[in-house]
């Protein structure tokens, strides 16, 4: 575990839990566990499209559904591991309001195999990390399939961040890749506007397993300050 740095600015006390870019990895403490390694307890919708087993969260080959968290969460770092099933389609909600198509009520950020042959002719915003519709992700971080992923996403105000195996592959503002709401692909993502709503796991068909979930929110005066000077939360050893 790293220890704390305490750090003010800009007249806001930020919990210790931030560092500033450059400085030692924040530690784990504070972050809230959102699996328990053998149930569904936390979690609502299409429970029937997932199981938990030995301490993994896998989405079922052959089922399409969406299972999201209990409670809602606005200004948020969101971590977890995944491994994908060669050819494997899922999805990261955020944001989302637990009913209606995730990628367009809400936010989601995409979980695919890139490497997949049915995949090649995707559009850019369509692999893996990208905020679907809205932001395409840089290539080249995932692990080949089999291994276990790190992914980190951070929600702070209109700033969303994405992180994989400690590369950062989408770094935007809502409002700059969507101004007047106008999105890469066209159509109407009405969730861009939202400032809450749950997280959740999207099962397209294919297996895809998750394991340590965890989220930690701010406040709004913390996100500010974090954004108005730089600062980052590290993904954990």
């Amino acid at each position: 575990m790293h220890r704390y740095l305490a750090t003010t600015i800009q007249g806001f006390a930020l919990l210790p839990l931030f560092t500033l870019a450059g400085a030692a990895a924040a530690s784990e403490k504070g972050f809230t566990t959102l699996f328990d390694g053998k149930s569904l307890d936390g979690w609502i919708g299409a429970t029937e499209v997932y199981e938990a087993k030995g301490g993994v969260l896998a989405s079922k080959a052959g089922k399409f559904g969406e299972l999201y968290t209990k409670n809602t969460y606005g200004d948020f770092i969101f971590r977890c591991e995944f491994r994908l099933t060669p050819g494997a389609n899922n999805g990261i909600a955020l944001r989302a309001p637990g009913k209606g198509d995730p990628a367009y009520v809400g936010i989601e950020s995409q979980v695919l195999d890139n490497s997949a042959k049915k995949f090649q002719q995707l559009k850019p915003y369509q692999f893996h990390g990208s905020l679907y519709g809205v932001a395409p992700a840089k290539r080249g971080a995932l692990k080949p399939l089999g291994a276990w992923n790190e992914q980190e996403i951070r929600c702070l105000g209109r700033h969303v961040r994405v992180k994989l195996n400690g590369k950062v592959i989408v770094d935007v503002d809502l409002d700059e890749v969507a101004p007047d709401g106008k999105t890469i692909d066209g159509k109407r993502h009405p969730g861009l506007t939202r400032q809450s709503g749950h997280l959740g796991l999207l099962g397209h068909n294919e297996r895809v397993e998750y394991r340590k979930l965890r989220v930690i929110e701010v406040t709004r005066e913390q996100a500010e300050a974090i954004e108005a000077a730089g600062a980052t939360l590290n993904p954990p050893n």
